[in-house]
């Protein structure tokens, strides 16, 4: 089993499972909206030059908040791109903590789960194994 790593400063870490179809995207400490916003382009690169990567878990525990302009830039500008950039629907399952999937009921946010066009759907988890089963049906 190969298992590809690559980093962004110290706020990022992306692996691909092949053995999963799955890239895991993960927060290595709270970021700045500039911080996010790259660490989401260098996803889209990495997923772009591994083979049938569609199925992301991205492990926000550690970004400790959701910022509504974030929110915003993901779901007008973000995600609108996967499909063209990925060529496939890109199923993107978000491992919170408990006390931040509480935050996330927040009436401006999308309700989980939630599909976004014909590009993408998301889903929020607080375990591991959860959301990684919940990628692995989507394959």
């Amino acid at each position: 089993m190969t298992i590809a790593t690559a980093s962004l400063a110290d706020f990022l870490e992306l692996t691909h499972r092949p053995d999963l179809g799955i890239i895991a995207a993960r927060w290595l400490r709270p970021t700045t909206s500039g911080e996010l916003r790259a660490g989401y382009q260098l996803l889209l690169r990495y997923a772009g030059s591994c083979s049938d990567c569609h199925c992301w878990l991205i492990d926000a525990r550690r970004r400790v908040r959701v910022d509504l302009g974030d929110v915003h830039w993901l779901t007008e500008q973000f995600y609108p791109t996967l499909r063209q950039q990925i060529g496939h629907h890109v199923f993107l399952a978000f491992l919170v903590a408990p006390y931040q999937l509480e935050d996330s009921q927040d009436d401006a946010l999308p309700a989980m789960p939630h599909t976004h066009g014909n590009d993408c759907s998301v889903h929020q988890f607080t375990d591991e194994g959860e959301a990684v089963r919940w990628l692995r049906s989507r394959r």
